[in-house]
Parts: C-alpha cells; structure tokens; sequence
C-alpha cells in the first residue's frame, strides 16, 4: 500500500490530491481538492503512477476518484492522463474508473458526466 502527495508540487497540500495505492485491491483512490497552479506537475507525477502500478498489477487497475474540487486546469490534465491511459487498454488490459460525487455537487458530477461521454474505458458515476 502507498501513498503520496506529489513531492514536486510547491502548492499547500490541501490544493493537491491524495494518491492511495492499494495494490491487494489492484486500485489507486484520488482524493479532495485539485486546484492547483500549475496541475502538470501532479498530473506527470499521477500518470507515471498510474502506469507503473498498470503494468505492475499485471495490466488491470481500478482508479477512483473522489474530488471535493477540481479547476479547469486539473480538469485538462486529468482529461490528458486519462486519455494515454485508455491508449494502453486498447493494447493491453483492462481500466475502470469510478467516479464518486456529493448528491448536492453538480460540478464534480458534471465534470464526471463530460469524462463519462469522451472515454472509451468503463466509466462509473457513482453518488457518495
């Protein structure tokens, strides 16, 4: 089990999202606020992550995602991770993505809705 807060990133924690790997369950859980600056720096840090436990959990992986916030920047680069990710399913494994929102919190199930509809990976909209 890991878990970290992107070590590059020069923003207060509480602007970056937790990554939770929990390799007996082969799924990495993100979680709270994404509202960083310069999100690329998260982002590169999440996808080499992403990656390597793809590979590592023999080309099967759950992801969560559990966001309280997400800007528009976030927005772009998680749109980008998940898009190179949904490249290596087509070759080689499976990826379900759950993506968990407040019932009162139409922005996070919006932006959910729109990742839902432009992925071609099974996508989950899931209400906490």
């Amino acid at each position: 089990m890991g878990l970290f807060v992107s070590n590059k990133v020069n923003e207060v924690a509480i602007d970056t999202p937790t990554v939770n790997v929990k390799e007996r369950l082969k799924k990495i859980e993100i979680t709270g606020k994404s509202r960083m600056t310069d999100p690329g720096l998260f982002y590169n840090e999440l996808l080499q992550t992403l990656e390597n436990n793809f590979q590592k959990f023999k080309h099967t992986l759950i992801i969560e995602f559990r966001y309280e916030y997400i800007n528009t920047g976030s927005s772009k680069w998680l749109y980008h991770v998940l898009s190179h990710m949904q490249n290596l399913v087509a070759n080689e494994g499976m990826i379900e993505i759950y993506w968990y929102y407040d019932e009162d919190d139409e922005i996070i199930f919006e932006a959910g809705e729109v990742l839902q509809s432009i992925l071609k990976i099974p996508f989950h909209l899931r209400e906490n």
